[in-house]
């Protein structure tokens, strides 16, 4: 909601504030003919949430984008609030969510009463192109992330500063996060150097499937069944990921498919991969808030006792 002239704007939003996402009716105020507000889409997966309440997360101030930090802002993130791919036909990346704040309220504290009914139809909201040959492009806050930002140059130290600014990180949290992540790179530059398997290597595997607790295998595990490049069958792994080796999770998804937020297309994996409750990326020495979930094959976990 845009402030009237001689207003004072309200304090942005910081994490650690609740906030009630407003009514359907008033969101679709806000938006185009292309069901967006300044660029970015609301979509129809983030219909459910509106009149409930949530802690803000993490200030949307930067994001990531085919591999580069872009700056964004004017957004935020709220709990572990995700795409459900329902709109965009299954999808089933799971990113995390953006919010204008214009689509938010803030309130007090957690609704005890529970939310209001939400009966208001749904607005126009552009979830798809389709061209004459018949080429479809998925159109998602994801593949929009390139128009809305502008790259952030490696070496831009005011990122980090941002980052505090913004309350989504203490300065202690930043080194560490920063100083884990360099002597991880370093294990596996290591490795990338040393390792001489030019093919996936063949290991037994047992099935997992969505709901299952796992526990990441041990790096000396893993490392072997990758090729020198990284790779297990065309997935990389990654140095960020070897920090959780060890750590037990709740398997999310078997992930089959997803939307390429490049090129808007769907992506049909030849060899599924899974992804993990709250095992998702920290932006390395980037620090970014995005949060996207890693990518697992069944090599590198093993079920585990709910005991």
């Amino acid at each position: 909601m845009h402030q009237n002239q001689g207003q004072t704007a309200p304090r942005p939003l910081r994490p650690g504030d609740w906030v009630e996402v407003r009514s359907l009716a008033e969101i679709s105020s806000t938006l185009d003919s292309e069901g967006k507000l300044d660029g970015l889409p609301f979509m129809p997966e983030m219909i459910q949430y509106c009149e409930k309440r949530f802690l803000v997360s993490k200030r949307a101030e930067k994001t990531c984008y085919g591999h580069r930090q872009r700056k964004f802002g004017n957004a935020v993130h709220l709990a572990d609030l995700r795409c459900d791919g329902g709109g965009h036909d299954g999808c089933q990346l799971g990113c995390l969510l953006y919010w204008r704040e214009d689509w938010l309220k803030s309130v007090p504290g957690p609704d005890l009463t529970g939310p209001a009914s939400n009966n208001s139809a749904p607005p126009n909201l552009v979830t798809r192109k389709v061209f004459l040959d018949g080429d479809v492009r998925y159109v998602c806050q994801a593949t929009e992330l390139g128009k809305l930002s502008t790259e952030i140059k490696m070496w831009n130290i005011g990122q980090y500063y941002g980052e505090i600014r913004a309350g989504n990180l203490t300065l202690a949290q930043e080194i560490k996060q920063i100083s884990r992540w360099f002597f991880t790179w370093l294990e596996w530059r290591f490795f990338k150097s040393t390792s001489k398997k030019q093919t996936t290597p063949s290991f037994q595997t047992e099935t997992i499937s969505p709901g299952d607790l796992v526990e990441v295998r041990p790096k000396n595990e893993i490392l072997q069944t990758l090729t020198k490049q990284g790779h297990n069958f065309g997935l990389a792994f990654s140095a960020e990921m070897l920090t959780l080796c060890g750590n037990r999770y709740r398997v999310v998804n078997n992930v089959r498919q997803m939307i390429d937020e490049e090129t808007g297309k769907m992506r049909v994996m030849k060899r599924s991969c899974l992804t993990l409750d709250s095992a998702t990326c920290k932006g390395a020495f980037k620090c970014c808030p995005r949060a996207n979930y890693h990518f697992w094959r069944d090599e590198w976990l093993k079920k585990v006792s709910e005991s």
